[in-house]
């Protein structure tokens, strides 16, 4: 065991505000705990030197010699300690930088940020969009928002949205040819397919279909992209039908510029996650932007809660 372990830091923290104050009341007022245990830890503190470090009177205490030289070394050990943490926080200083993937940050968060920008001006925010997932400790990333069947060991996580799918289309396109029943997308639009890419895990056209009662729709002919994001452009331009995830549209939907098409959803194992090292996870920044977060999920009906 190291000499820094076996240190009674906070015994030594209690004696050095007992002793700058020379009474165990105010020290106790100073770090919100009961007299008596500011007595307690001094006395501890005292049995394990072998030291008398105050002498106690009626109504006051007052430092020995060998409690004033220890009053002294603590204080200037505890000012090192103070002036160390400052300069790790100060090389930290900065915006609060947020890793996500480019089709949830452009469709999802980005046009919610106004908000989070209003309630606290004072916390910058840097969005840094990939689709490749951040090491959050290489490229100094405070919080990211994962994609994933489980957030990855060793990180504090909290899932934010549940993954459901549905297909998707400009409403102009069903002016030209309406869409009855999902079997009907075999013969009237082309289908937007964004999953070329995906892990086998994900839900795709097929996972839906065949949820609808409409597995003869051929999924071979369709327009491909490497991405949601892509794919929801082109519905968007009356081009097809895209099966997105509800997160990646519900600004769209709620300004009529996309329709729902049926009432059938699917949904895969995949969620997207919350997740900042297990040191940083209650840090202010952290902790405002993660209920944030959460708020917004909650309010959309996105949040599995």
């Amino acid at each position: 065991m190291s000499a820094i372990s076996r240190l009674p830091l906070n015994a030594l923290r209690t004696f050095e505000a007992a002793a700058r104050h020379q009474s165990f009341l105010k020290a106790a007022d100073e770090l919100a705990v009961t007299p008596g245990a500011v007595s307690r830890q001094i006395k501890a503190l005292e049995t394990e030197l072998g030291l008398r470090l105050f002498e106690r009177f009626n109504r006051a205490v007052r430092l020995t010699a060998a409690g004033e030289r220890l009053a002294e070394g603590v204080r200037q050990g505890l000012g090192v300690l103070q002036a160390a943490v400052g300069e790790a926080q100060g090389a930290r200083a900065g915006p609060l930088a947020v890793s996500v993937m480019h089709s949830l940050a452009a469709r999802w968060l980005v046009p919610r940020l106004h908000d989070f920008q209003q309630r606290y001006p004072d916390i910058q925010v840097m969005i840094a969009a990939s689709d490749l997932a951040a090491d959050l400790v290489r490229d100094r990333i405070d919080i990211a928002i994962r994609y994933t069947v489980e957030p990855p060991p060793g990180l504090a996580a909290t899932r934010l949205i549940a993954t459901r799918m549905f297909p998707v289309c400009s409403p102009k396109l069903l002016q030209v040819q309406p869409l009855n029943a999902p079997r009907d997308l075999a013969k009237a639009h082309t289908l937007l397919l964004s999953d070329v890419y995906i892990t086998p895990t994900e839900a795709t056209w097929r996972h839906w279909l065949e949820a609808a009662g409409a597995p003869e729709v051929d999924t071979s002919q369709g327009l491909q992209f490497s991405n949601t994001y892509l794919a929801i452009e082109a519905a968007l331009a009356g081009r097809g039908v895209a099966l997105a995830q509800e997160a990646m549209v519900v600004d769209e939907l709620a300004a009529g510029r996309l329709v729902r098409l049926f009432d059938v959803a699917v949904s895969g194992p995949h969620s997207h996650w919350i997740v900042t090292l297990p040191e940083k996870a209650e840090l202010p920044a952290i902790r405002r932007f993660r209920g944030w977060l959460i708020e917004q999920a909650k309010r959309d009906g996105l949040h599995p809660g």
